[in-house]
């Protein structure tokens, strides 16, 4: 069923909800992940495998700075892009273009699938890209933007990923670190960030309908302390709030309604779903684990899905605390 929009009533935190009209604190500099990713950018150049444009491949963004392209199938590692300060989040066209969030550099770099050539740099102006995802109706293009000591985040969606975008700004999300298409155009948005006082950590999402500029808060979640919000996704079924261990499932008609949860042993950053069937639920998720304090945080995982449980496959080579992941299809 078509989703619509949600009234500016629902507001969603961790732990409890907190008050609408009581602004959350925020931690300056978006996320405890991409304070981690802050990394030298390598004196090297980018290489590619010219065999790679003819295989589906995994782009991992790395906190050395550096996006790794491997095989999805055999996980050979086939190319390393160096264009980057800090690389975030990654996202796919329908062509199989990858676009990459460089957080350090505040902009969006676009390259076809298998180049080692950027095709193109959108700018982010004073923002600092976390999060993007892709229309699949259209070809609009979504990023997440954190909140800096410049000003407070948001979403900004370029119409056909193109020329200047439209920002959608709440007060209770001042530091967007996730946005999710759905089938129907419809966009998903959360918001993670920390507090000095209890209730302590704060997620919010908010919700804007395909062909509609109503930008609303929508209640979706609400949990324990120490719950940790990494962004969220589609599975061509349902949205997905990506939390460590954990999707938290959802469908959107007027409100949230749960669809349940799976877990994902070691999940521990955003998470990208294998789906070569439009509007059917994915078949493998992965994940990077760069989001976690420990320095043997190393791994890419992949679970079977819906399935979950524990990973069937990790992948460790060449990964320094692995966060973005992406999965791009040759076309």
């Amino acid at each position: 069923m078509k989703a619509f929009g949600v009234g500016s009533s629902f507001c969603a935190a961790v732990v409890v909800l907190a008050a609408c009209s009581s602004p959350a604190p925020v931690v300056p500099g978006g996320s405890f992940a991409a304070a981690a990713h802050a990394m030298p950018r390598l004196a090297r150049s980018s290489w590619m495998d010219p065999a790679a444009v003819s295989e589906t491949l995994l782009y991992v963004s790395d906190g050395d700075g550096i996006v790794n392209v491997y095989t999805y199938a055999g996980r050979k590692l086939v190319g390393e892009l160096i264009n980057f300060k800090q690389p975030e989040g990654e996202c796919t066209d329908a062509k199989g273009d990858i676009y990459v969030t460089d957080a350090g550099d505040e902009q969006i770099v676009e390259y076809a699938h298998g180049a080692k050539t950027p095709i193109r740099t959108i700018k982010g102006g004073k923002y600092e890209p976390y999060a993007c995802a892709i229309n699949p109706k259209n070809g609009d293009l979504a990023v997440a933007n954190e909140y800096t000591s410049r000003g407070r985040g948001n979403v900004a969606v370029y119409a056909h990923a193109k020329g200047k975008p439209t920002y959608y700004t709440n007060p209770s999300m001042p530091s967007v670190i996730g946005c999710a298409y759905d089938k129907y155009g419809d966009l998903l948005t959360a918001a993670y960030y920390y507090g000095s006082g209890y209730p302590y950590d704060y997620a919010f999402f908010a919700y804007l309908p395909a062909k509609s500029h109503n930008y609303q808060l929508i209640d979706l979640i609400s949990s324990y302390f120490g719950l940790s919000v990494y962004g969220v996704g589609w599975d061509g079924k349902y949205f997905t709030v990506d939390t460590q261990d954990k999707l938290y499932l959802y469908s959107i008609n007027i409100k949230g309604q749960g669809e349940g949860t799976i877990s994902l042993s070691g999940a521990d950053g955003p998470v990208a779903f294998n789906n070569t069937s439009p509007g059917k639920q994915a078949t493998q998720a992965v994940s990077g684990s760069g989001s976690s304090s420990s320095d043997n945080a190393n791994t890419v995982d992949f679970w079977d899905y819906p399935a979950g449980g524990s990973p069937i496959v990790t992948l460790t080579h060449g990964v320094y605390r692995p966060f973005g992941v992406a999965i791009s299809f040759d076309k």
